[in-house]
C-alpha cells in the first residue's frame, strides 16, 4: 500500500520542480541546446556557444534553487562532456553549494548530541503539539547543545544545501562544527524518485543512444548523497586521510572530536588560515604561490597513485594556506577510491601519452575500459590517439582537459565511474595551480610521485620506466613494442589454430615443443627490449632459443 503522505509530499515536490523548471523555460531551451552539433571551441565563444550559455546559466541557478540532488545532478553533469555541450560543462563546475541559514532553532531536528530529559506520558508523547509547544522544544534541545561547548556562535560561517558550519570553542580550542539540516534525507528521497520518473524525458532531450546507461548516472548521484547525508562516513575519511599523510609536514587535515560526532553532526578543528582561492588575487610573492602549487600537486597525486583514496572536489575552497604554510584539505563528504589494477592501467596509459607511445595509450586505454581491441574500429581509435598525445604534449593552453569520456562514448567503452570522477578531480587540481602559477606544469612535478608509484604496484616494466621518465621519449622503442604486441597479437592467432590441430591429433599433449619455443622467443626479446638492467636476461633466453631451435632442426633431418 502506497503512502499517501509520501504521495502528498511527492506531488508537492513535483509542483515546486515544476514551478522553476517554468520560471526558467528550460525545458524547450534546453531540448534545444543540448540536441544541437555544431563546431565548438575550448573558450565557447562562437555564437551558438554565447546562446547555449544563456540557457546553461539558467539551468545552474534553478540547480542551485532546487537543492542537493539537483545540485548533484549539476556536478556529475560538469564532468560528462560526452553528454553536454562544453558550455554546460564550464556553467555546472561553477555550481554554488549556497543557501540561505536555517535559524539555529530550526536545527533541533539534527542536534542528536543534545540530551534533554523530561518525562512524558505515553498520552503526551502521542498528542499533537501546537507550534508554540514544538518551538519550546527546540529551543530548549538548541540550548542544551549548545552548552556542550565552552562558547559556540549559533550563527553558521558556511552554508551549503546538506549542512551548515558554526565556529566553537570546546577543551579550550577552537572547533568547527558541521550540521546536517533538517528533514534533508525525505526531501532527496522524494527528488531521487522524481528523477527515476524523469529518465525517458532525460534520455530524450540529451538525445541518449539505447547503450547509454542512465541507471548508472542516476545510482552514482545516489551514491554521492548518501555518503553526504551521514557525517559518521565523513569522519572515517578524514581519519584515513590523516594516516595517510601522518609523515608528511606540509599536509594537514582537521583532528576530529570523536566524542561529539554523530550521523547528524561533526565535530572537527578548527583550521585557522587562508583558502587557496584567496590567494590566487594576494600580494604574495610567485616564488610562494610556485611552492603551493608542488606541495598541492605532489600530495594529489600521492592520494591517487599511491593511498588509492582522494579528495574528489579539491577545488580552491576546500584547501586552506596556515601559517606554516602547510596545505590542509577540508570537506572530506565527496572522497574517490582507486583498486590497485586500476592504477597500474592508469599509470601506464598516461606514461604511454608522455613517451607519445600511440600505440601504448592505445592498449592502455582498452584495458582502462576492459575493451577488446577486436570489438573496436582500432585504426580510427590510434589516430584519434595520436591527436589527444599530440594535444597533451604540444597544445598552446596551459590546461590540457583531454576528452577521454568522449573518446569512450565515440568508441562504445565504457571507463568505469572512477575514472570520470577522478579526471574532473584532477581537472579541478589543473585549474587551481594554473591561477596560482600561469607556467605550472604538472608533468614536471608528477613524475618522482609516479616513480613511487611504479614501486609499490611492483610494476614489472618500473626500472625502465624510471630511466626513460628522465630521458627524451624514443620513437624507435614505441615502435619496436608495437611490433612486438603484433607479433603476440598474431601469434596469440596462430597458437590457438595450432592447439585445436593438436587436441584433435592428441587430447593429452595441448603444448607443442615449437609453441614453448616461440613464447620464448616473444618474452626474451620484450625483455631485451624493456628489462633496463636485467636485459641480458633476454639476451640468453633469445640466444638459447635459437640454439634450441637450431638443434632441433638438425635432429629432425
Amino acid at each position: 500500500m502506497s503512502n499517501p503522505l509520501g504521495m502528498l509530499g511527492k506531488t508537492k515536490r513535483y509542483l515546486e520542480v515544476t514551478r522553476v523548471l517554468l520560471k526558467y523555460n528550460l525545458i524547450p531551451e534546453l531540448y534545444r541546446d543540448l540536441r544541437t552539433d555544431y563546431i565548438s571551441n575550448p573558450d565557447c565563444t562562437c555564437a551558438f556557444d554565447v546562446e547555449n550559455k544563456q540557457t546553461a546559466v539558467k539551468l545552474r541557478q534553478a540547480f542551485e534553487e532546487l537543492g542537493p540532488t539537483f545540485i548533484k545532478m549539476g556536478q556529475t553533469m560538469s564532468k560528462r562532456p560526452d553528454l553536454v555541450p562544453q558550455t554546460y560543462v564550464i556553467e555546472m563546475a561553477n555550481l554554488q553549494d549556497k543557501v540561505k541559514p536555517v535559524p539555529f532553532e530550526e536545527m533541533a531536528e539534527s542536534l542528536d548530541l543534545a540530551c534533554v530529559c523530561e518525562y512524558q506520558t505515553r498520552a503526551e508523547r502521542s498528542r499533537k503539539k501546537s507550534e508554540e509547544e514544538l518551538k519550546v522544544s527546540r529551543e530548549r534541545k538548541a540550548k542544551a547543545f549548545i552548552e556542550i561547548f565552552d562558547s559556540f556562535d549559533p550563527n553558521p560561517i558556511a552554508c551549503g544545501s546538506i549542512a551548515q558550519v558554526y565556529k566553537g570553542v570546546m577543551e579550550g580550542k577552537p572547533v568547527a562544527v558541521k550540521i546536517l539540516r533538517p528533514n534533508l534525507i525525505d526531501t532527496i528521497n522524494i527528488d531521487l524518485s522524481i528523477l527515476d520518473d524523469f529518465k525517458p524525458v532525460m534520455k530524450k532531450v540529451l538525445g541518449l543512444g539505447g547503450n547509454f546507461d542512465i541507471d548508472a548516472l542516476l545510482l552514482e548521484i545516489k551514491e554521492m548523497l548518501t555518503r553526504e547525508v551521514d557525517l559518521r562516513i565523513e569522519a572515517v575519511n578524514m581519519r584515513r586521510f590523516d594516516e595517510n599523510f601522518k609523515n608528511v609536514k606540509n599536509v594537514a587535515v582537521p583532528e576530529i572530536y570523536s566524542d561529539y560526532c554523530s550521523a547528524n553532526v561533526l565535530t572537527m578543528e578548527f583550521i585557522q588560515g587562508v583558502q587557496i582561492k584567496d590567494i590566487i588575487d594576494m600580494s604574495v610573492p610567485q616564488s610562494k604561490k610556485s611552492e603551493y602549487t608542488r606541495t598541492i600537486t605532489k600530495s594529489y597525486l600521492k592520494q591517487v597513485y599511491i593511498d588509492g583514496f582522494y579528495h574528489a572536489d579539491p577545488h580552491g575552497g576546500n584547501m586552506i594556506v596556515q601559517e606554516n604554510d602547510t596545505i590542509a584539505f577540508i570537506d572530506f563528504g565527496a572522497v574517490g577510491s582507486i583498486d590497485d589494477e586500476l592504477k597500474r592501467n592508469m599509470l601506464e596509459f598516461y606514461y604511454a601519452i608522455n613517451n607519445r607511445d600511440v600505440e601504448g595509450a592505445t592498449q592502455g586505454f582498452l584495458r582502462i575500459g576492459g575493451a577488446d581491441a577486436r570489438d573496436v574500429n582500432i585504426r580510427r581509435l590510434r589516430k584519434d590517439m595520436d591527436y589527444l598525445i599530440a594535444n597533451q604534449n604540444y597544445g598552446l593552453e596551459g590546461r590540457q582537459s583531454d576528452n577521454y569520456a568522449k573518446l569512450g562514448l565515440k568508441y562504445d567503452i565504457r571507463l568505469p565511474g572512477e575514472f570520470s570522477t577522478l579526471q574532473r578531480a584532477i581537472l579541478l587540481i589543473e585549474g587551481v595551480c594554473l591561477e596560482l602559477d600561469p607556467k605550472y606544469n604538472i608533468k614536471t612535478i608528477a613524475i618522482p610521485v609516479l616513480m613511487d608509484a611504479y614501486k609499490k604496484l611492483n610494476a614489472p616494466k618500473g626500472a625502465a620506466l624510471q630511466i626513460e621518465f628522465t630521458s627524451e621519449p624514443a620513437d624507435e622503442k614505441a615502435e619496436l613494442r608495437a611490433a612486438i604486441r603484433e607479433i603476440a597479437e598474431k601469434m596469440e592467432g596462430m597458437g590457438d589454430k595450432f592447439l585445436s590441430v593438436k587436441q584433435e591429433e592428441n587430447k593429452k599433449n595441448v603444448f607443442s615443443k615449437e609453441f614453448y619455443l616461440t613464447v620464448l622467443l616473444i618474452i626474451s626479446t620484450y625483455i631485451l627490449l624493456n628489462g633496463g638492467a636485467f636485459s641480458w636476461v633476454g639476451l640468453v633466453g633469445f640466444g638459447g632459443a635459437i640454439l634450441i631451435a637450431f638443434l632441433a632442426l638438425i635432429r629432425g633431418n
